[in-house]
Formats: structure tokens, C-alpha cells, sequence
């Protein structure tokens, strides 16, 4: 009886997801499944129907939901695809917005909206532990995946380890890389917390995005292995375009089963 009990209540589980919902898992184990990378296409209509047991009304709103986030892709004429691999931001890694773009296959680059010596600001001055006014570098960013905006960053730098750091080209070069090699300061794993937002009409503008449009929106405090104070960063990312996965390990630690498997 305890048995048939928990089938009956499997059951009745399984009916109370939407049908879109049920749709979407089905596309994305799907993919999974068959090992589809991006670029891979879809099975028709009627055959994928077949395939996860849904209807066209579940699967067509399954494709237009995936297709928002930019899971899949559909191409008028030619079908549905599997879409571009996303950058991966691990929360347990230390890893730059460059080579997470890089890991993902994609082409990074940068536009560079503000790069300046200012006063810091109290919110960054009370995050970095250090006086009000203390100057720091203020860099903003357009950050690109493939020449299309995927995120607004803005970094506040402590400038007491980086003076004439302002003279580097950072549409070019790394943040960390130029803190690395000229000024000798290393960047370890720090705090980050990530929440939604609503883009403004500014942000909309920088990003070609219709304002109010949903983004992550991750704050950073980051310090250097002696615990001195030295990056906070606000970034605005398109859903679309970036995705972020926990592994499971402690901080610091890459996952033991592999970025692949994070990654699908």
C-alpha cells in the first residue's frame, strides 16, 4: 500500500507542472540527451512532439520561452537550433570576464564607457573598508561576447596599489592581467552576491535592450591574498548572454565532475 501511495502522489506531482514547463525540461534533456551542441539543429515540430510526449501549444511555448533566454535559436525558413554556448561564472572560481567568455568558445572584447581617478563613493568607500574620498579608479565597461553587448561592469579600484593605472587601454587589456603584471597585485576569490534588476534607460540604451528588460546584476568585493582591499565591482548582465552555477565545493575549488558538466 505505501508503495501505491507514493506512485499515486508521483503522479498527481507530475500533473500539477504546467505543460510549457514539463515542455521546456523536455527541450533541455533533449539536448542533453542526444549531446547537441550549439549550432546542432531541432527535430520538426511533430517529431519533437512525438519525442517528449508534449503538445505543439507546450512545445511552441517551450521554443519561445528557451528562445528568450537564449537556449535555442530559430532561424525563419530553417528551423530551430541549439543556441551559443553562454560564459560561465562559477561562484567557487576566481576566473575574469575574458577568459570565462574564452572557456565558453565565444570571442570577448570591451567598449569602454568611463576611466577615471575619482573620490570613491560612500557605498564603495564603506565596501572597501577605506576612508571616504580615498581615491580609486573607476573603470566602466561595455563588455562584448562575439561583438554583441552582454554586460555593463563598473569597477572601483583601491589606486593606492595602482597609481597611473588610468593610462592603459582597457578596451584591449585586462583589468586583472594590467594588476598582475605592471603593478604586482593579485586578485583572490572574494565576496559576491547576485540579485535581479531592472534595467534603466540608460543601461537599456548601452546594452540594445528595451528599458525595464530583467538583468543579474552581481556585486563584487574582492581583495588581494593579504586581505587588502582592492576591487568593487557592479555588474549588469543579460540573462541571454551570461549564465552562473554553483559546484558544490568549497571556495576555491573547481567541481570534480568536470566544467563540461556545468555547462549543459
Amino acid at each position: 500500500m505505501a508503495v501505491e501511495r507514493s506512485a499515486t502522489s508521483s503522479s498527481l506531482s507530475m500533473s500539477r507542472v504546467p505543460p510549457r514547463d514539463r515542455a521546456v525540461e523536455g527541450v533541455r534533456w533533449y539536448i542533453w540527451e542526444y549531446g547537441l551542441k550549439a549550432g546542432d539543429k531541432l527535430p520538426p515540430e511533430r517529431e519533437f512532439c512525438e519525442a517528449l510526449g508534449v503538445s505543439r501549444t507546450a512545445l511552441r511555448a517551450a521554443i519561445t520561452r528557451l528562445e528568450s533566454s537564449g537556449d535555442i535559436e530559430r532561424r525563419h525558413g530553417s528551423g530551430t537550433y541549439v543556441g551559443p554556448s553562454k560564459p560561465l561564472c562559477v561562484f567557487q572560481e576566481t576566473c575574469n570576464y575574458t577568459y570565462s567568455v574564452r572557456r565558453a568558445g565565444r570571442v570577448p572584447s570591451s567598449r569602454v564607457v568611463r576611466a577615471q581617478v575619482v573620490a570613491a563613493p560612500p557605498e564603495v568607500a564603506d565596501e572597501m573598508g577605506i576612508p571616504e574620498g580615498s581615491q580609486v579608479f573607476e573603470l566602466c565597461r561595455i563588455r562584448l561576447v562575439d561583438s554583441s553587448p552582454a554586460s555593463i561592469e563598473t569597477a572601483h579600484v583601491n589606486y593606492e596599489f595602482c597609481a597611473g593605472i588610468e593610462s592603459c587601454d582597457f578596451a584591449t587589456q585586462s583589468l586583472y592581467d594590467v594588476l598582475e603584471e605592471t603593478y604586482d597585485v593579485h586578485v583572490r576569490h572574494g565576496v559576491e552576491r547576485v540579485s535581479i534588476a531592472r534595467l534603466n534607460a540608460d543601461e537599456a540604451a548601452l546594452l540594445g535592450v528595451e528599458a525595464s528588460s530583467p538583468a543579474y546584476c552581481q556585486r563584487t568585493f574582492e581583495s588581494d591574498p593579504d586581505g587588502r582591499p582592492i576591487e568593487c565591482c557592479t555588474a549588469l548582465l543579460l540573462p541571454s548572454k551570461y549564465r552562473y552555477a554553483d559546484n558544490g565545493e568549497k571556495c576555491g575549488v573547481q567541481t570534480k565532475v568536470g566544467f563540461e558538466w556545468l555547462m549543459r
